[in-house]
């Protein structure tokens, strides 16, 4: 299935007999299998669902299929590859505490569920960014005022040797509509456009303030299934490389987006409880 990262046997075990003997033919083949699959499975879905589908086609998308180091349980994986393949996660039938059906896109976009899930996942999403950060050696503060008088806080402040930096840290769902229409053709669409959005708004609410306080900003903008916007990317490296730690750009930024990653799956799965009253019976049932 294009763009979820798997791919059935027997066309890969065709592809090999016809291109046995001849080199680099298969990798070609298989490239333009996997375009036509996508583009066919495109055509066939609409609304969220189509949205989710192109931001699986995003760089960053399969990390928890391939990294060892993003450590999370087994119902938060389940949740991932549920939403990755397109999958209802709760069960048909379900309804959200709001009445609503609990549909994937209904459950990432309800503003009526309890305990603000939301918050909650953000703030893990923080602390693991933030822990990652400071095991680089970096001072790390959390939403520090924009003034005296201003409520706006911007997510983490980053101090190092050479280093003044500050971001505000976005989570983002793919399926939701930020536009009227999607594109006719899989070609024109962008894996990141939901994240793209998101991106500019933060940009707009602090850059000015940023660049007045000689600050590195950018706003870190990841997306549900895991994928990170480039210039998010690019700005934690960025501020990973002004300072001398002990290791290397690749393997800091490694681990702190595991950690981070590691947070959001978790974070997913307390907002489907929330959404389905799990966490209530919970709590019930702990008295």
């Amino acid at each position: 299935m294009g763009g979820c990262g798997l791919r059935r046997q027997v066309d890969v075990a065709e592809l090999a007999h016809e291109c046995l003997g001849k080199k680099g033919l298969q990798r070609v083949k298989t490239a333009e299998l996997e375009i036509e699959r996508q583009c066919d499975l495109y055509e066939s879905l609409q609304g969220p669902d189509r949205r989710v589908f192109v931001a699986n086609r995003a760089t960053g998308a399969g990390r928890p299929l391939t990294d060892p180091q993003v450590r999370t349980d087994d119902r938060s994986f389940v949740v991932y590859l549920r939403e990755r393949l397109l999958l209802r996660v709760l069960p048909e039938g379900q309804r959200c505490v709001c009445g609503a059906d609990a549909t994937n896109f209904h459950v990432h976009t309800c503003e009526r569920l309890h305990q603000q899930p939301r918050t909650i996942r953000h703030d893990m999403i923080n602390m693991a960014f933030a822990n990652g950060l400071r095991l680089c050696g970096f001072q790390c503060g959390l939403e520090p005022r924009l003034t005296e008088v201003s409520r706006r806080r911007p997510d983490i402040l980053v101090v190092g040797l050479d280093t003044y930096a500050i971001t505000d840290v976005t989570v983002t769902y793919p399926g939701r509509a930020y536009t009227t229409a999607d594109p006719e053709n899989l070609e024109d669409t962008d894996p990141f456009r939901a994240a793209r959005t998101r991106f500019t708004e933060k940009r707009q609410k602090y850059r000015h303030w940023a660049i007045g306080s000689h600050l590195d900003f950018d706003p870190f903008v990841i997306q549900t299934n895991g994928s990170i916007l480039p210039a998010s990317r690019q700005w934690l490296q960025r501020v990973l490389g002004n300072q001398d730690h002990r290791l290397t750009v690749t393997n800091a930024y490694d681990f702190i987006i595991a950690d981070t990653l590691s947070a959001v799956l978790r974070g997913n799965t307390h907002i489907y409880n929330a959404a389905c009253g799990r966490e209530a019976a919970a709590r019930r049932a702990l008295g």
